[in-house]
């Protein structure tokens, strides 16, 4: 895994949405480790989307990489759960890609060259989820690694 790889967690829009800043390099199968992680996270708490900043981030998959990394988000977050990504020009084309793969899914997701923008459009997508009745939810963490 580079070294240089890091990540900021917050809460946003009244701690309704997850907020993931990624830093650095990226490396595949972290990311997928932790992306399953993420879909356990997002499937056990009342978070009701999801934003996901790239614009620092050393987005350097294969396009066969990048599917598999589409394919979590496509089949292990909630259903019908919004996210959006920030981008920043060299990326275009996986941002358009997530999000048609995504919305495909019913997920609704689109791409933003600011986290405003992004949190803006994630507000008018949000909806309560009914949580599991068994067990404790968990709370976000820091354990979630290269989400993206």
């Amino acid at each position: 895994m580079p070294d240089d790889f890091a990540y900021t967690l917050s809460m946003v829009s009244n701690d309704k949405v997850l907020s993931i800043q990624l830093h650095g390099g990226c490396h595949l199968e972290a990311s997928l480790v932790s992306l399953h992680a993420l879909a356990t996270t997002l499937m056990n708490n009342p978070i009701e989307g999801l934003l996901v900043d790239y614009s620092r981030y050393a987005l350097t998959y294969e396009m066969d990489e990048f599917s598999q990394i589409a394919d979590v988000y496509c089949t292990e977050f909630p259903e019908t759960f919004p996210v959006a990504f920030v981008y920043k020009e060299s990326q275009v084309g996986r941002a358009i890609y997530m999000t048609r793969r995504l919305e495909e899914t019913g997920r609704p997701s689109r791409a933003f060259e600011s986290a405003e923008l992004a949190v803006t459009w994630l507000e008018t997508q949000l909806v309560a989820r009914d949580m599991p009745t068994t067990g404790e939810a968990d709370q976000p963490n820091s354990a979630l690694g290269a989400a993206g």
